[in-house]
């Protein structure tokens, strides 16, 4: 009787090192990148603009995070809902995160990490019709318009829930909610933090009983079946959590200065307003450096200011190269006002300016407070930003500048990024 159990055993033992040997975990440590893959289309989880854009999010920071604590790079691999199995079948990347929810049906082909957040099935519609969607019965009623995004949980929620409402699969899971904005759809079904945050995105939407959802649902890590790097997942995210490290980021993500509209709709206004505003110092700081007989170009100063904001806009999901182009046009246009204003004072044989502000004390922390503003703006305003067919526009828009009334040539050298070939590009 004994035999037997001693054979099994002994089988056993002999399989180990060869698991070791094929784990997940020590082929990621040994290639030396940890591919990750993400829709690029959740906020607050996963975000980008368009394809020349930076992925942004919570997955996608905790994505570096875990990478950071296996020794590895990140290489992020970009997915959709409706081919996320697919890929995965696939092998292209070695965990999905992206607001992933747990499903019976996913988990016939994969393993999940532990859950970290409870989440659920709520409605997103109009503020006005709030009342009219309370209830799974109100909602499936004919002539109720239901929007859904293909191939995901909310697609298969809405088709096991509703039999008389209209469901219509619109592609875009970004634009998804402007087309409830427009009134071309009634509603939305999807995860109740989604709601949550879109309502603070579009003013006109309201998430209906965010804290009382529909279903149960949680979000997890979507992983192969391989039980060492599960662990590993595992623990590295209850590490996270229970030091609060977790709910910092998702507190910083959900507060994060989102995209509100379609390219077409972003205001540009308040990023041109931010421009004036830098531009309209630029007469003072003229004045000190007239005074004190300073050089108006302080290159070192200037690349300083450049290097320190190109990792602040990849983070906020703005490529660096064309950030880095965008400020400066600002700092070159700067100069121009000041070279503008040492022309007419020397003709004039200009004396000394008793009101001239100091450069350290006033109008440098100005300066300092209007750049991650500026960046900010252009986070916001990058979908139009990135998209070309909104240039005729964003050249309009600029058409407008303030500056323009000193300084034609200023204002168009601040304005060229905007306006001049794909911002895309990052091409300085």
């Amino acid at each position: 009787m004994m035999r037997p159990l001693l054979i099994l055993i002994a089988a056993l033992c002999l399989q180990l090192p060869a698991a070791a040997q094929s784990s997940r975990l020590d082929d990621i440590i040994a290639r030396g990148v940890l591919r990750v893959g993400t829709t690029g289309d959740y906020k607050p989880f996963s975000y980008r603009a368009n394809a020349s854009s930076p992925f942004i999010g919570l997955d996608i920071e905790l994505a570096g995070e875990l990478a950071k604590a296996l020794g590895v790079r990140v290489e992020l691999v970009s997915t959709s809902w409706p081919g996320l199995m697919k890929d995965f079948g696939e092998d292209r990347f070695d965990i999905a995160m992206s607001g992933v929810s747990i499903s019976l049906e996913r988990q016939k082909q994969a393993l999940y990490s532990i859950p970290y957040l409870k989440d659920g099935k709520t409605p997103i519609t109009r503020c006005e019709n709030q009342a009219r969607f309370q209830t799974l019965a109100q909602i499936d009623q004919p002539g109720v318009r239901l929007i859904v995004n293909p191939g995901g949980t909310n697609e298969r929620f809405a088709r096991a829930n509703i039999r008389q409402a209209g469901i219509s699969v619109y592609p875009d899971n970004i634009t998804i909610f402007d087309q409830i904005v427009a009134g071309q759809a009634d509603l939305m079904m999807t995860d109740a933090i989604e709601t949550r945050l879109q309502q603070k995105l579009k003013p006109t939407l309201c998430a209906v009983h965010p804290e009382a959802p529909f279903d149960f649902s949680e979000k997890a890590y979507l992983l192969p079946r391989d039980l060492l790097w599960k662990s590993f997942v595992d623990q590295w995210l209850h590490q996270a959590m229970a030091s609060g490290a977790f709910a910092r980021l998702l507190d910083k993500w959900l507060a994060h200065p989102w995209p509100q509209a379609a390219p077409a709709a972003i205001s540009l206004e308040p990023l041109r307003r931010l421009m004036d505003e830098r531009l309209a110092l630029m007469p003072d700081v003229a004045r000190y450096k007239w005074n004190t007989k300073s050089a108006i170009e302080d290159l070192p100063r200037e690349q300083k200011i450049i290097d320190g904001l190109k990792a602040e806009a990849l983070a906020l999901g703005v490529p660096a190269a064309w950030a880095e182009r965008f400020f400066r046009a600002q700092i070159e246009a700067a100069k121009v006002i000041q070279r503008e204003h040492f022309a007419r004072w020397e003709l004039a044989g200009a004396g000394r300016f008793a009101d001239a502000p100091d450069l350290a004390t006033v109008i440098r922390p100005h300066l300092d407070a209007l750049t991650p503003q500026l960046l900010r703006e252009l986070a916001v305003a990058w979908p139009a930003l990135a998209d070309p067919a909104q240039r005729s526009r964003i050249a309009a828009s600029m058409q407008g500048m303030l500056t323009a009334t000193t300084s034609a040539a200023a204002a168009i050298r601040a304005a060229a990024p905007l306006i001049d070939a794909s911002p895309g590009t990052g091409k300085p």
